[in-house]
């Protein structure tokens, strides 16, 4: 669809999609930063996807587009923990290049609708098309062209969410997201508990479900071992890291070799 004024050239290049149905496990790198240098780095070493932590990272709204950029330079899908449920914001994200939208703490149907809805243009959603951020480096947006989307997950990370998982997955987002520290911490439970401890099965339901609705499952690891231990028991993309933690732990192998 073609917006007045906006220009016929672009640079040629393709917005990479994040592909949920792609084989094996897509470890991803969770940026705290707003530097989009950092990610460039990152990305250039190859990691599955990247995710700006924009809940409670350190990057605001006007910082996602170039963060984004520098990973799609490299091939690499990037996106967006938003916020909070304001779809203005989710829009601006998705207007900016988000291929992901993650949104925190879903607990009912009504929300998930509603936020699923925020993320697909008519008549599938309510998304206002204005992908001005975007051209002319891409070409616009073509509505309705489902495989270009960006994803959207929702959040479970609460005993609430957790009660309402199946009408959150019948609102049919793309896949849903465990927080595992909020979860953890809204039943009471150490964050082992809920990993690798006696209500590890809990984690495994929700993989189950997800799976049986045709929705995919994620979850925050922030750890390579964790993450492929949540692999293990059905459990799709994680982040395998911030940049945050790659920065902390080469300083402390650099000072501890000294």
């Amino acid at each position: 669809m073609k917006i007045h004024g906006t220009s016929e050239r672009t640079s040629g290049q393709v917005l990479p999609q994040f592909n949920l149905d792609q084989e094996g496990p897509m470890f991803g790198l969770w940026s705290i930063f707003r530097e989009p240098a950092v990610v460039e780095l990152s990305a250039a070493e190859g990691f599955d996807w990247v995710c700006i932590d924009g809940q409670h990272g350190h990057a605001e709204l006007g910082d996602y587009k170039a963060i984004f950029e520098v990973a799609h330079n490299f091939g690499v899908p990037a996106g967006v923990r938003v916020p909070s449920h304001e779809v203005g914001h989710i829009g601006r994200a998705m207007d900016a290049g988000a291929r992901l939208i993650i949104v925190p703490t879903v607990e009912n149907g009504e929300q998930a609708k509603t936020l699923v809805q925020a993320c697909r243009y008519a008549p599938r959603g309510k998304r206002s098309y204005g992908p001005t951020r975007t051209i002319p480096r891409y070409p616009g947006d073509v509505v309705g062209a489902v495989e270009t989307d960006p994803k959207v997950a929702l959040m479970v990370e609460s005993a609430k969410g957790y009660e309402n998982l199946d009408e959150i997955l019948a609102a049919g987002p793309d896949a849903v997201f465990v927080g595992p520290y909020d979860l953890a911490i809204s039943h009471g439970w150490s964050l082992e508990e809920l990993t690798t401890g006696d209500k590890q099965h809990v984690l495994r339901d929700i993989a189950a479900r997800c799976t049986a609705a045709g929705v995919v499952p994620g979850l925050y690891a922030g750890d390579l071992s964790l993450a492929k231990a949540m692999v293990d028991i059905g459990f799709k993309f994680m982040p395998i890291a911030t940049d945050g933690a790659l920065l902390t732990t080469a300083a402390q192998s650099l000072l501890s070799a000294r």
